[in-house]
Order: structure tokens, then sequence, then C-alpha cells
């Protein structure tokens, strides 16, 4: 009895100890990975238009990862930052909620004490109306003023860019306003005020091939609205819902079945009848504008939102091409397919992280938020040199 009693205690001294070794390496090579981070890189998109009643869940969890080591962080929201129009005027209908929309993502940034930057998107534009000069600068000064000095909008004065962060000595932000490209020329900041005259499509990529010249030697992340590629509806894919209940997309409620009648809907989008859709003419310039200069580099991060998911995709010449547009909760696209050049894609509400390794790697995430608490979980990891 001895024996046997001898055996049982030896067993379980020997399995808690083998646990007990398991969670002690396990909880040693986290805090060991989490210390040799230098800096995070947050990209989150298209989340102009949080909760009302609750806490937006997406941003709860952004305040999260951010508070990690904030004075190292900085979170980029990537456009779309006022749903549907951006900032009106203070006289006008609306402005107080429109600024409250603006201030939960601001309040996120304070919150974590982490850095912030928000770049525009096409409806900050007002969807390219006119009058959407008015409303970027609205939402610049808004930033401006809000008396939190580690958040900024750029690029500034509803100019395209392309302006550079250097977020430490050997890591470069460099941003850009793709809504540019689709503004029309005499709603252009250039043609109505003198601080954007020099700016062309031409000036612009003559810029940014100067930039991505002299950052060689730099992990580099380009930052805009628009991407370049992606497998939702901007990029011309849609679901059997699409074709049945077309009236979806105009409200979520209205589940309407419009059998043949309604396969028109993806047919004209799919064939590029609205600037904001890759199929489009003007946007295969955009797309064509700075592949080819992107094409001249490699291991370059560009980073977007527009389509509400969250995708990793191989981009050209070795360059990875990131899509983090589902900044709400509850604002997720129910179309997404894949490619052969698909690395990662997901209909989840969240975000992209970037951490970037003092071996000079960069790691990857995907932050998928699971619940109306704000709670998450990392649904996908690689590493780039």
């Amino acid at each position: 009895m001895k024996f046997i009693l001898l055996k049982i205690t030896l067993y379980l001294f020997f399995a808690l100890t083998v646990k007990g070794q398991s969670i002690f390496w396990n909880s040693l090579e986290s805090s060991f990975k989490l210390n040799l981070i230098t800096h995070r890189l947050i990209l989150i998109g298209d989340a102009g238009e949080p909760a009302k009643d609750i806490k937006e869940p997406v941003l709860v969890a952004l305040e999260k990862y951010a508070s990690f080591n904030p004075d190292s962080t900085l979170i980029v929201f990537l456009g779309d930052n006022i749903y549907p129009n951006g900032l009106p005027n203070e006289n006008e209908s609306g402005r107080e909620e429109y600024e409250r929309r603006l201030k939960e993502q601001i309040d996120a940034i304070v919150n974590s004490n982490a850095y912030g930057v928000f770049i525009p998107g096409n409806h900050d534009w007002k969807r390219g109306s006119e009058g959407g000069w008015e409303r970027i600068k609205n939402q610049a000064n808004f930033i401006l003023n809000y008396g939190y000095n580690k958040v900024i909008f750029s690029p500034s004065n509803g100019c395209p860019g392309p302006t550079v962060f250097d977020f430490s000595d050997n890591i470069r932000l460099i941003v850009l306003d793709t809504q540019w490209w689709f503004q029309d020329k005499d709603e252009r900041p250039g043609k109505l005020d003198k601080l954007c005259e020099q700016w062309s499509d031409e000036t612009i990529l003559t810029a940014l091939d100067s930039i991505l010249q002299s950052s060689i030697n730099m992990q580099v992340v380009i930052a805009a609205h628009h991407p370049l590629k992606t497998y939702g509806p901007h990029g011309g894919y849609f679901g059997w819902k699409d074709h049945i209940f077309p009236l979806r997309n105009l409200n979520d409620a209205l589940w309407i079945p419009l059998p043949i009648i309604g396969s028109l809907y993806p047919l004209v989008r799919g064939s590029g009848v609205s600037n904001q859709d890759l199929p489009n003419s003007e946007y295969q310039k955009l797309k064509n504008d700075l592949e080819s200069i992107l094409s001249k580099y490699s291991g370059i991060v560009y980073a977007s939102g527009h389509e509400h998911v969250l995708q990793i995709l191989d981009g050209n010449h070795e360059n990875i091409y990131v899509v983090s547009g589902s900044g709400i909760w509850g604002h997720v696209e129910e179309s997404l397919s894949e490619g052969d050049d698909t690395i990662f894609s997901g209909q989840h509400e969240g975000f992209i992280v970037l951490d970037f390794i003092s071996n000079g790697k960069m790691e990857l995430k995907a932050i998928k938020v699971t619940d109306e608490r704000g709670n998450s979980q990392q649904v996908f990891s690689m590493w780039l040199n």
C-alpha cells in the first residue's frame, strides 16, 4: 500500500512539475517575446460610426492593444473616420453627432496614451461631392483643437501627400490621401487654395519614389484608404445574398428576394460604375500609378481600409498588402472571396497589428473582436523580414 501511495505521489509530483515547467516556459516565452517588441503599429479603418448606446467594442479592444507600450505605439485610422459625409460646419444639422463619432476614436488614443494619425477616406471627403474639402478641413481642425498633442490629421490641408513619419531610426510610415485621385480636378485643394497647387498625380508619384529610394534600409509602411487589391464588393466580388437580396445593400433589414433582377446590382457594380470600386477606370489608374512605383522595391507593407473585412495579400514584387476596414462592431461585409495571392482573409470586426521586433523582423497579426464587451483574439500571425 505504501508503495502504491509512493508511486501516486511521485507521479503527481512529476506531472505537476512538468505542467509547471510548461506553464513557466510558455509564460517566459511570451514575456520574452513581448520584451523584444520595440514598436507597435495598429492599423484600423472605417471606424466612423461607433456604437452609440454602448462603448464601441472594436475601440475597447484597440485601447487594450495600444496600452501595452503606449510611448512606442502608433494607431493609424485608415480613413472613413466620419460616416457618411465627413464633419459638417458647426452651424449645420447633426454636427454634435458627427463630432461624437470622431471623439470616440480620438478618446481610444487618449485613453491608451499612445500616438495616433487620422487619414482621410472618401466619406470624409463627402464622398467626392462639392464641399468635400471644407469637410476635410473641419475634421483636421477638430483634431488639432482637441487638446491631445499625440494625435494628428494627415496629410494636412486636403493635400495628397506623401507625408513621412519616422517612427524610429529605422521604421518609416508614409501617408497618402488616395481620394485625391478621385476628386474632380476643380474640387481639388490646389484649384481652390495655393497650399496644394504644386501637386498633381505625377508629382505625388515622383515624391513617393524619392522617399522610397531614401528608405532602402528602413522598414516601410505606406498607409492610405483605398486598397490596391481586395476580394470583397469593392473588388467586384459578390456572394449569393447580393444576387437574391440586393436591397440589403441599402438597408440590412430589407430581406426582399429579387432573383434574376437582383443580379443586376453586382453586375453593374462589377462593371466599374463607381470610382470607389477597383474595376472602375479611375481606380485602375490609382492602382497602376502606385504599383508602378512599388514594383521598384520590396518588403513594403501597403495598408488600407475601405473594404469592411480583414485581408492580408501578396502584393507585387514581394510587398504585402493589408486591408483593415472593419473598425465598427456589426459593420462587416457579408461577401468575401479569396485569390491565389490571399494569405489571410476574415469577415471579422477588428484590426491589424504590426509589431516591430528588436532583431529587425516584423510580426503581422490579425485581431478579431469576439463580443460586444470588446474581448478579442489573435486569429492570424506571420513574420516579415
